[in-house]
């Protein structure tokens, strides 16, 4: 194959020579899974989550008391709950709505009188459901699973695709007894503890983010599994629910101070200069593909009509299906010139068979990087003027070549209005590093078989919000 075609570099730009490199730790290495995993930050298992000490030190770096802080990819609501517990107020959006519910349960905190009153009517109710016991699946159930092609599976077949067939009627009776609680909040919570069990509890193999079968895992009881994920988290709900007492939060009125909403952050349903400070840690280039990710819950969920079915592998930035995206503009640039050469560079590799590959990569890149200028602008108009915007991103690989996405999102940011204040590397430390990458594919792939290591830092991009 050919080597790389000289393309000229991007000129560098006053955005680079203004960055500000900042002191102190802010790996934040030395903590331990109890502090990043506190209260309601270990409800439910999520990747490439924030570090919550980070979040809190921007948030309270960077705005006041009372401030509205908000998060338009809000993911598992790591900002959401530090804003409260700092004293301001949150607004959010996600485009998933799994991600929402989870978000909703962890920020709202429960009366642990209520709680405990709803969880001890459940918890009787259980004792009516079959036990499985924790166990292997049979070789007529591996056959059954193995009869099914995934690729191409109905929403019942990927439901026994996963599961054995009695784990799934224990499963649905759990989820027909949540159902029938009548407090919405207390529901949600339980919701979202259901949710944090389908891995265990399916041949999903264990530890991956991916969705790979395991066809000689041990699968969890639904029935243990779930009394054991309620009880941790009343638990964690305690917690928080005193932390905020202390912290002289109004309970009363943290609701009214808390709003979560299903929507896309290109097109905000927001007025202008609304937020007071944004931190968010948008899709990166080369993402886990977070509709994948929560595919088990989405499929128990829409199936009981807890939410609505609803295809967003094409609409989800950085998605899987983003390559089969119509193109909308003939404008073929991303908004970024190191953006663009990143991607001319790709090109350079197009070779026999692989070129269709390339092309599809390429088109996928570009179409992340548009959307991500059209958030960008979104933030920029929402953002009140003189206030910050913190993006946690960065850079990826594609078949060996560097997309930078931390450069490229900087140039968006200065020509939607924005000025870079400060820029902080920041190492992540080995132990959380959510996965690795097999350098020539741009794949995730074992440690054994991989040539680095995904995302080993990523950038702080702090900017303040000018005036056009």
């Amino acid at each position: 194959m050919s080597g790389i075609l000289a393309v000229p570099s991007p000129i560098a730009t006053s955005v680079t020579e203004k960055v500000l490199h900042a002191e102190g730790d802010w790996s934040f290495a030395r903590l331990k899974p109890s502090q990043t995993l506190w209260g309601p930050h270990g409800y439910h298992r999520y990747p490439a989550k924030f570090i919550p000490q980070l979040v809190r030190r921007i948030i309270e770096e960077y705005s006041t008391p009372g401030s509205l802080v908000g998060d338009p990819f809000l993911g598992s609501a790591t900002t959401a709950i530090e804003a409260l517990r700092a004293g301001r107020a949150f607004w959010g959006a996600d485009i998933n709505p799994v991600a929402l519910l989870i978000s909703k349960a962890k920020c709202n905190p429960l009366d642990p009188t209520t709680l405990n009153n709803s969880w001890r009517w459940l918890n009787a109710q259980l004792n009516a459901l079959p036990r499985i016991g924790r166990r292997t699946i049979t070789k007529t159930e591996k056959a059954s699973i193995l009869a099914i092609n995934i690729a191409r599976a109905s929403s019942k077949e990927r439901l026994a695709y996963w599961f054995p067939a009695a784990h799934r009627r224990v499963i649905k009776q759990q989820l027909q007894l949540i159902t029938r609680l009548r407090n919405p909040d207390v529901r949600t919570f339980l919701l979202c503890a259901f949710s944090n069990i389908l891995r265990g509890c399916s041949i999903w193999i264990s530890g991956s983010t991916k969705p790979q079968k395991d066809l000689d895992k041990i699968l969890s009881d639904p029935v243990d599994s779930f009394r054991r994920q309620v009880r941790d988290m009343i638990r964690r709900n305690e917690v928080y629910h005193t932390d905020l007492i202390q912290a002289n939060v109004d309970l009363g009125l943290l609701k009214s101070r808390c709003a979560i909403e299903l929507q896309d952050a290109r097109c905000l349903q927001l007025g202008d200069g609304h937020l007071d400070l944004i931190v968010t840690s948008p899709p990166y280039a080369t993402c886990y593909q977070y509709l994948e990710i929560h595919q088990l819950t989405q499929l128990w969920f829409e199936k009981h009509q807890i939410i609505e079915p609803k295809d967003l592998r094409q609409a989800c930035i950085g998605g899987k299906g983003i390559s089969a995206r119509k193109q909308c503009a003939d404008d073929s640039s991303t908004g970024s010139e190191a953006a663009d050469y990143a991607l001319s560079r790709l090109a350079s590799w197009r070779n026999g068979q692989a070129s269709h590959d390339i092309d599809r990569e390429i088109r996928a890149l570009r179409y992340y990087f548009q959307d991500m200028r059209a958030t960008i602008k979104e933030m920029a108009r929402v953002l009140a003027e003189g206030k910050y915007l913190v993006l946690i991103v960065g850079d990826s690989s594609k078949r060996g070549i560097n997309i930078p996405t931390s450069a490229a999102l900087s140039e968006m940011a200065t020509a939607s209005g924005f000025e870079l204040q400060r820029k902080i590397v920041r190492k992540v430390p080995a132990r959380v590093l959510v996965s690795t990458r097999d350098k020539k594919t741009g794949r995730f792939s074992s440690v054994e078989r991989s040539d680095t290591q995904v995302y080993p830092e990523e950038d702080i991009l702090i900017f303040k919000r000018s005036r056009f």
